[in-house]
């Protein structure tokens, strides 16, 4: 049930910023590994993002997660991830809660 969430909220995260007029995509990978008569597949997030969301005037990186309950840890891992510092690229958590049409966003610097 968690991952059918997790995409969920990545999808309903794609949409509010198409709507917002930014270009949107995932940045998820998917690689498959052979291993004793099995194949097991695996996904894993670029730029540690679950996407990224383009307009002419920035750039954003942004990871979707549901509720605020581990989000200060989250917030720590994502932080890690270096970008340029300039003012046109952002990487921001999008926070989601029940029964809400707008998310909480958490700039991480």
């Amino acid at each position: 049930m968690a991952k059918n969430k997790g995409n969920y909220y990545k999808i309903k995260t794609k949409k509010w910023f198409i709507g917002k007029g930014y270009v949107c995509e995932y940045t998820e990978k998917s690689m498959r590994i052979v291993s004793k008569g099995k194949v097991i597949f695996v996904k894993k997030d670029c730029f540690f993002s679950d996407g990224i969301a383009v307009n002419k005037d920035e750039l954003i990186f942004w990871n979707s997660v549901f509720g605020r309950a581990n989000i200060a840890s989250h917030i720590k891992q994502y932080a890690s991830f270096e970008v340029p510092n300039c003012e046109h690229i952002k990487k921001w958590v999008i926070i989601w809660e029940k029964r809400k049409s707008e998310p909480e966003i958490e700039e991480v610097k």
